[in-house]
């Protein structure tokens, strides 16, 4: 199965895009290895967009997307916090119409010194 490729909207020159508004924005994805998944809760902590909530269990809790989210920021704050690896961010977000984001690369680990 191909993915369609995504169409940016188009919006006035001088107009800043919103990244919450699915019109100005193309959203990305989060996945989950609930297998990984510890239920700590950090994840849902740091995560800007607020997309991920805990589930399950008291003894068993698991990371899951809201049912009803806007969409993923791409910041991988989510990967940076787990302690197994179990959530992440598969692809960077970008705005849609006039602007662009540049030099957005592949996710990496950052640079050790």
């Amino acid at each position: 199965m191909t993915a369609e490729p995504v169409q940016k909207a188009v919006v006035a020159p001088d107009h800043l895009p919103v990244w919450d508004d699915p019109h100005e924005a193309i959203y990305r994805q989060v996945t989950i290895e609930l297998d990984k998944c510890d239920g700590c809760k950090l994840c849902t902590v740091v995560c800007p967009a607020n997309i991920l909530e805990l589930f399950g269990p008291k003894d068993n809790l698991k990371v899951r997307l809201k049912a009803d989210v806007t969409g993923c920021m791409s910041c991988n704050n989510c990967y940076a916090v787990c302690a197994s690896q179990g959530v992440y961010a598969t692809e960077a977000y970008d705005f849609a119409g006039f602007y662009e984001q540049k030099r957005i690369g592949e996710f990496a680990f950052p640079r050790r010194f």
